[in-house]
This record gives C-alpha cells, structure tokens and sequence, in this order.
C-alpha cells in the first residue's frame, strides 16, 4: 500500500469519525445555492440531478486567487494542463481534454481558442460573482464544445451604488489592479469595470537568449447596464473589451539550426450581448439574446542579428449567436424550455493559404422537461439537435434523475451524449514548417498538395492511404456519472460521483507522406477510441463556527482502446535503451493517457472571524505523476523531454514519469472598518519547480493584496 493510498484511508477514517461528533451541532452548510448552468433554468444546487459544483465569491477572495487559473486548479476533478510554445493553458474535466470543455462568460461562450486551448490566465477574477462547473456532457444544451462540461463565470451585478479599488503585487513584479464602480436607481443598475495585469515573466534558464515566459501586459474593460421594468421586463446590455501585448525574445530550434529571434505579439477580445426577459403571468418566462464575439491574434517575430522578418502569424475569429429561449410551468411538478437559434462562425488565419474568412453555419433546436415529485424525486430530460452543412446533423440527448430516500441521503444519476464538430483547422490548414521538417494539411486541402508535388516528383513515399483521409465527422462521447450526497444534519456533507466517459471518432493527426527532402507531410482522420473512468470524492464540514474543512478526491483512469486492442493482440513491444532488447507489454504495463494523474487529492481549511475580522485559507493540493508526450514542444529551445524511454509511443510503467509533487497555498487577511481589506499570501509555499516538464510552474509566489470597497447606503 503506498504512503498516498494510505493517507487517504487513514483521513477518510477520521473524517467519518469527526462527522458523527460533529452532526448534533447546529451551524449549517448552504445547501440552496441557486445556479443556472445546469439547466439554463434558476434551481437549487440541491435540486440538481447533474456533478455539479459552485465556487463563490467568498471562497475565492479567501484564497487570494486573481485569475481564472488560479482557482481552477485547486478544483477537484480539474486539472490545469500546460501548453507549450506560447498557446496557453487549458483545462481538463474527469481526465478529457481542454477543447472538450466549454467556457462561458455571463452565459455566452469565450472564443480565442488556436490550438483547441483558451488561455486561462487572460480572465480576472476581481469582479466574478461565482463559478459553476457542469461535469459531464452538457451538448443537450450548449452543443459542441460541452463535450465533456462546462465552467460558467458569472459576473457580479450589485443591487447598490457603489465603489470597489483593488491592487495586488506578487513575485515577477507582478501588478493586478482594478476598478469597479456600479450605480443604482430605482430599477436601473449600471456597472463598469476595469483590469490592468503586468508581469515581467521569468526565466528558468538565464544562461540561454530570452525567458521561459516573456513579459506582458493586458488590460481588460467591461460595461454593463440594466433595466428592470416591476419584475415583467428585463433588459441588459454586456459589453467587453480585452487587449494583451507581450514582448517575445526566444530561441527557436530547428533540424540544423538554432535562430535567435525578437518581436511582438498582440491579442483583442471584443464581445457584445444585448438581452431581453419577458414575464408573461408567473408562469412563463420568454429570453431573447444576441451575442457577437471578436477574437484576434497577431505575432511578428525578426531576426535577432539582421532584423529581418522571420515568422508573421494572424489569427482571427468571429461568432455571431442570436438565440431565443422560453419556458413555463404548467404546474408545480412540470417545467419545460424551449429553445432555438444559430451560430455563424469566421475564421481568418495566414496558416489557411489565403487571407479570406472561412465560415460555417449551425443551427440549433433544444427542447428540456423538468419534473419534481413530492420533493422526492428531481428528473431532467432534454434533447438538442444541430444542423450543420459540413459535418452534418448531430442529435444530443441527455437524461438526470435524483432520489431524496431520506432528507439526508440523495441519490443521482445521469447520461448523455456529446459531441464535438471538428474546427476550422482541421479542414483548411496549410501550414509549411520546411526549417522542422515537416508540413500539415487540412483534409479540403491535402489532395491537391499532394498533386502539386506529385507533379513535381517531390513525393518519395506514401504513408497513407489518402482515400481514406476525407470528411471529418464529429467527435461523440457517451457517459454515465453515477453519484451519492449524505448531509450530516446540515453541518457536514459528504459526496461520491463515479463517472465514464466513451469516446470514439477521436481526431488524430496522420502522417500521409514523406518527400524526397525527407519532410514528413500529416494530415487528420477519425481513427482513435479512448475512454475516461475515475471516482471522485469529496467531505465538507465545519469545525465550531469558524473553520470550513474540505477534503477532495479523484482517482482517474483514462486509456486508449486501439492501444489496449493492440496489446491484446500481442503486437506493442519495448525496447531497452541501454541493451536493445525487445520485450512485450502487458496490458497491467500500459499506464494510460499523456498528461494525466492517476490520482488528485487536496485539503482546504477555510478560517472566518467575523467578530476579530481575521481570514485565513490553507490549501494543499497532491498530484501523482503522469507522463509527457513526444510532441510537447520545446521550452527555450530546450525539447521538452519525452517520457517515452522505449520507444513505443504510448506510456507504460517502464517510461520516465514526471514525479508526483504537492502544491500548498496559504493567506491571511484582516478587514478594517468594514471597508479596507490587507490580505497576505503565497502560492506553492514549497518552491516545486521543474523547469522543462512543468514549466508553467515556476516556484514559489508571493503577493500583497489590498480592497477598498465603499458602499451607498
């Protein structure tokens, strides 16, 4: 038994041990937390039948957490996952991949994402009300992209006038400042917001040109007005502004060569979402929205010595999505919603071959049905359907069933189908690497490449059959979360979801062909089958009246089928390399998925003193170890080390692993005249670092904080 397996029967002991001392007290744990995401419908997170879970305001102002990452990663069954050379950081849910999981903004989705990843780090959290985090396929109602959840940041709309300064200083001369500021009269609310973030990066490797991240900036705007018309009328206007510039000194690697280069790169986010509510009577409710979303990207990049231009990469999206949706109540027991709408989508980039916006159209019908029995039995049915020219049509059905057998025990149940189209890169990229060696093609784009350097005899062998490379259809996933919610006389509550995630028609990258510069040429097909199973366990309790206690858990398992096929056929092999000698690999070998811990636990100790104003947080954060890919890019011209030691291409036991480590993240905070808030902290109080494998991570953070919030009585 290992020292985490035994950590972890030993704390669950005690725990359970602690809960029965604990259930005669009195004090209680909010269980009526009302949330949105689940349903698209206002209801009680203890009438959800889904996984899902709410971070609020409070808990995140304890931790002392300034940006979406941050708080994220101390989530249970989340994981922050590095992305090298400069596209961000994504995140995973129940062991899937970043572009499987949908995030929203005030309900509408955040674009921006040029490898499948959105970069976490360019949200603030300074003015976000809460977070709701759905698990589990959610395209019933959001379609593709919700493949695996999806995380809504809801953002504050205060019912008073007032002012709230806020400033914090960590580690890299790092600056987070803002400003909110609302107005209210009679039933008009306006508010306006504003997010400025300044960090000189850091450098793993100051003998080698450039840092590991480079300086930058970004600046974030966003205006909100509201008016209410006696409860029947509502209308509301979001608007959002965001711009970074980070300046870019690095060493780029290549087959032969190594060239040190210099520039800029520069990335605008724009979105506008004008709304309204109408109430007809008090049982139907009619939502008219309209969203459009402007993401661009432009790096430059020259030469360090000549000053010549070296690369120039654009990137720009557009979304426009009008929708209406509406839902009554024919009586206490039954509630349906209704909704329908369309997503027009545009896509321009220098790595398509040309410089015109490519487009694509979907529309979409869901339908959901939601009924309650005798406060015992909560039961969530709904479909969607999505019509779309290129990949065709995609049904999404989902069903969510809960069973209160006593007041202190519920039982929950769910599944659902999800899918995800392929994006614009997959069918129009034409991207020539010459100096790496390589070359990659969309699927509209592969076969007449192909004839253009078979006419010039450039071909020296194919890989592939390219008539099986053609139209890409959409990745699905069926899964099933089957979970358990035991309230210990309010004051502790305790929570198990078991989860399976199947997925099929996964996009590979293929290569196709080998010319006679010895340049490989890829492509993309459906070819792959994963599944993702794990368990993930969670107790909350309060200690007397001032103490919030939460231990979490995961224990993930997250394979790939065509690999356990082969294994099974007897056809995967290792090979030592000291000796070079073949051996054959078992499926107990075969570890599992690239970048993803077999185990995930964290214990948060949340302090509040009303009357002394005293805040404190502790949270400790355990992840095992994972492997690395053979593709993970390069970190300052540093090739990113693979952990596959024989060869074979997938992760077994006998692979150099990336170890696991524990992360611990501790403040403190006094409130002053009920006003002015100085709070203290450090993240990663341990300085873990390993510079080439996670190089995210770069050590130990310090920070002051400082809140000044004035409010109209």
């Amino acid at each position: 038994m290992t020292f985490v397996v035994r950590m972890r029967f030993l704390t669950i002991l005690s725990l359970i041990f602690l809960l029965h001392k604990l259930s005669a007290q009195s004090d209680s744990i909010q269980l009526n937390e009302v949330i949105i995401t689940a349903t698209k419908t206002e209801r009680s997170i203890g009438t959800v039948p889904m996984p899902v879970s709410v971070i609020k305001a409070k808990s995140i102002s304890l931790s002392g957490s300034s940006r979406l990452q941050d708080i994220l990663n101390e989530q249970s069954g989340l994981n922050v996952v590095a992305q090298i050379n400069g596209f961000g950081n994504g995140i995973q849910m129940q062991g899937l991949n970043p572009d499987y999981t949908m995030i929203l903004l005030d309900g509408e989705p955040i674009i921006g994402r040029l490898t499948g990843n959105l970069e976490l780090n360019r949200i603030t959290l300074a003015n976000v009300k809460k977070i709701e985090i759905i698990k589990g396929p959610s395209s019933s109602l959001y379609g593709s992209e919700a493949l695996g959840g999806v995380i809504n940041i809801i953002t504050k709309s205060p019912l008073q006038s007032q002012l709230e300064l806020g400033l914090k200083y960590a580690t890299n001369n790092t600056i987070d400042a803002s400003i909110n500021t609302n107005w209210n009269h009679s039933n008009l609310n306006v508010s306006l917001f504003g997010n400025h973030y300044r960090t000189a990066g850091f450098d793993f490797h100051p003998d080698i040109y450039g840092q590991t991240v480079s300086p930058y900036s970004n600046s974030t705007l966003q205006f909100q007005i509201k008016q209410d018309w006696n409860g029947k009328h509502l209308l509301l206007l979001n608007t959002k502004a965001f711009r970074e510039n980070q300046e870019n000194n690095y060493q780029v690697v290549n087959a032969s060569d190594s060239i040190r280069v210099f520039g800029k790169t520069q990335i605008n986010d724009y979105s506008i979402s004008p709304q309204y509510k109408l109430k007809i009577g008090e049982r139907a409710f009619v939502n008219l929205t309209s969203y459009g979303s402007i993401y661009q990207a432009y790096t430059y990049l020259n030469q360090n010595v000549s000053g010549l231009a070296y690369y120039t990469d654009s990137f720009e999206q557009r979304l426009f999505k009008p929708e209406i949706q509406a839902s009554c109540f024919f009586n206490a027991a039954h509630k349906y919603t209704i909704g329908a709408g369309l997503a027009y989508e545009g896509v321009k980039t220098n790595r398509y071959d040309d410089d015109k916006f490519r487009t694509q159209l979907t529309n979409y019908l869901y339908i959901q049905h939601e009924f309650s029995w005798r406060n015992k039995v909560e039961w969530v049915n709904g479909i969607r359907y999505d019509m779309n020219p290129v990949y065709g049509n995609q049904w999404s059905p989902k069903t969510a069933i809960q069973w209160t057998v006593f007041p202190e025990l519920k039982l929950k149940t769910s599944f659902g189908t999800g899918f995800k189209s392929p994006d614009f890169r997959y069918l129009y990229l034409n991207f020539r690497n010459a100096a790496a060696g390589y070359f990659v093609y969309g699927t509209s784009e592969l076969k007449s490449e192909l004839e253009l350097l078979d006419q010039k005899g450039e071909i020296q062998q194919y890989l592939y059959d390219v008539n099986l490379i053609g139209k890409l259809f959409p990745e699905k996933s069926i899964a099933v979360n089957l979970g358990a919610q035991y309230d210990f006389h309010s004051k502790a509550q305790f929570e198990i979801n078991l989860f399976r995630n199947d997925l099929k028609n996964l996009i590979e990258t293929q290569a196709v062909a080998i010319t006679k510069d010895l340049k490989t040429i890829y492509s993309y097909s459906n070819i792959k089958k994963a599944y993702t199973q794990g368990i993930e366990a969670s107790i909350r309790f309060k200690l007397k009246d001032c103490i919030q206690t939460e231990v979490n858990s995961q224990i993930l398992f997250a394979k790939d089928k065509e690999v356990l096929k082969a294994i099974e056929d007897g056809l995967v092999f290792g090979r030592d390399p000291v000796t070079k000698v073949s051996y054959l690999i078992s499926k107990s070998d075969y570890f599992g998925l690239y970048n993803r811990s077999r185990h995930t636990e964290s214990i948060k100790l949340f302090y509040e003193n009303s009357k002394s104003n005293w805040n404190a947080s502790f949270r400790l954060i355990y992840k095992s170890k994972f492997g690395i890919s053979n593709t993970a890019g390069s970190v300052q011209g540093n090739v990113r080390p693979s952990s596959d030691a024989n060869s074979n291409a997938i992760l077994d036991r006998f692979d150099h692993f990336v170890s696991g480590y524990f992360l611990c993240n501790i403040s403190i905070s006094k409130l002053l005249y009920s006003k002015l808030k100085f709070q203290l902290g450090a993240d990663n109080l341990f300085n873990y670092k390993d510079p080439d494998r996670i190089p995210n991570l770069f050590g130990r953070n310090l920070y002051i904080t400082i809140n000044y919030k004035l409010i109209k009585k």
